[in-house]
């Protein structure tokens, strides 16, 4: 089997018309890029370099390429274009496979889940995913509640009086609904942020590792195989609602995560990356220091 590495030599020397400058663009030195091409000659019986040059001097300068030396130039572009691509497919193969969970994810609506909901052994292994998320400091800022079944009736009877006081004019389907929240869910989660007041972390680094936690959450249950969405909503803001949750005045109950098992792939979305999320940074024109060397020297 032929190395690629001759045949990358062979190609520099092409391109550069020069021994130097060929084994320093194939990352070899003369007498390494020398030996490889006399390699290659060994391996096809015919000699691939003209030369004028006695045998002692031959391989030092370049003179041209032999016709056969031209033949197996001509298979060494193919072959190491074809191989680059073969590289690159596979490359990219094997990216999408690693990020594959990450591209699944989806949130799926609560209509949309059904038993069996996670054990306590899942939902603990969730919780040690949203642990590994970035966090300054190790604060933790956040925390879950988790509503057990025995508990979720008492719940919908929050739900339902939160809605009553935002709308006491609320239909007896609005009240279902309200209700149906807290019992739908195979499995229900409260995410409250829990901001660390006396830290010297900023609070907008702490929001940000709460919701890098909550994001580990989401992606731990995808891998698991379960559905996940949250939901926040107007009740969220209800200080009499955080208060019988056990929500406490500086925290901030983020919103409610629903888990469950498939019962119905979500509908399938465009993900393509919109222009708004990814740029390319330049400094202003009129922001840039002059060096000092450049004082009195016009703008271009």
């Amino acid at each position: 089997m032929i190395s690629t590495t001759p045949l990358h030599g062979l190609l520099a020397l092409a391109d550069e018309r020069h021994l130097g400058r060929a084994a320093q663009a194939s990352r070899m030195s003369p007498a390494e890029l020398a030996q490889a091409l006399q390699a290659l000659e060994a391996e096809y019986g015919h000699a691939l370099l003209r030369t004028s040059a006695p045998p002692a001097e031959r391989g030092q300068r370049f003179e041209g390429f032999t016709p056969q030396g031209e033949r197996v130039l001509a298979w060494a572009r193919g072959f190491l274009a074809q191989s680059e691509a073969l590289r690159s497919e596979l490359q990219a193969s094997r990216t999408e496979a690693a990020l594959a969970p990450l591209l699944e994810r989806r949130s799926v609506s609560p209509k949309r889940l059904r038993p069996p909901a996670p054990t306590a052994e899942h939902i603990d292994a969730m919780l040690q995913a949203a642990l590994r998320a970035p966090d300054h400091g190790g604060l933790h800022p956040w925390r879950v509640i988790d509503f057990r079944e025995a508990q979720r009736a008492a719940l919908a009877d929050r739900f339902e009086a939160e809605k009553l006081r935002r709308d006491p004019l609320a239909s007896a389907s609005d009240r279902r609904r309200a209700r149906e929240h807290a019992t739908r869910p195979p499995a229900l989660l409260a995410f409250v942020v829990v901001p660390r007041a006396r830290s010297k972390v900023p609070a907008r680094e702490q929001w940000l590792a709460a919701g890098a936690a909550l994001g580990n959450l989401l992606n731990a249950a995808h891998q698991l195989g379960f559905g996940a969405i949250v939901l926040s909503g107007e009740r969220c803001f209800d200080p009499v609602l955080a208060s019988e949750l056990g929500v406490r005045p500086e925290e901030f109950l983020a919103g409610f995560v629903s888990l469950g098992s498939v019962a119905e792939a979500p509908p399938a979305r465009d993900h393509t990356l919109p222009g708004e999320v990814w740029s390319a940074w330049a400094p202003p024109r009129e922001h840039l220091v002059p060096h000092a060397g450049d004082a009195g020297r016009p703008s271009p």
